[in-house]
């Protein structure tokens, strides 16, 4: 009987593990907690929360708009974000992927960003955007370090 023991125990192991490996429920992976901080970064700009991208970006962070003429740091995006949008609006955003890279603590997320927005008359006006973000993992949370982005003519 003591021989079968260290078998039984193997077995329930065994068992145990397996049916772990089903219960645990899937986490997001890195690359898709980005994506979604990337949509709430601007899903948030449209409903004019700026106190809410402001949480996702870092103090260090650093960007260059395409309508600036030079880089603008944490305080100058605060603003410029304002002029942007200076109220919630009922623009639609959508996020057509292009590439990320990520490198134990750091990711580069390269997309183009589609808003269309109610216009004049009833019409839609449509904007596309290239962007490149650069996010930082400090401690357990991702912030925006810096980007760049440059407007596409329709």
């Amino acid at each position: 009987m003591k021989a079968n023991i260290p078998v039984f125990v193997l077995l329930l192991c065994s068992c145990f593990c397996s049916a772990q490996t089903f219960v645990i429920p899937k986490s997001d992976t890195a690359e898709e907690t980005i994506w979604k901080l990337e949509e709430a970064y601007f899903s948030d700009l449209y409903k004019a929360d700026y106190k809410g991208i402001l949480s996702l970006v870092d103090e260090q962070f650093l960007a260059w708009p395409g309508a600036q003429l030079r880089p603008i740091d944490k305080n100058e995006s605060a603003v410029f974000m304002k002029k942007l949008v200076p109220a919630p609006s009922g623009c639609s955003v959508k996020i057509d992927r292009q590439g990320i890279r990520l490198l134990e603590d750091v990711a580069l997320t390269q997309y183009v960003i589609k808003v269309e927005c109610p216009g004049e008359a009833g019409g839609i006006k449509k904007i596309s955007s290239r962007i490149t973000h650069t996010w930082v993992k400090k401690g357990s949370r991702w912030k925006l370090l810096g980007g760049m982005s440059y407007d596409i003519l329709p």
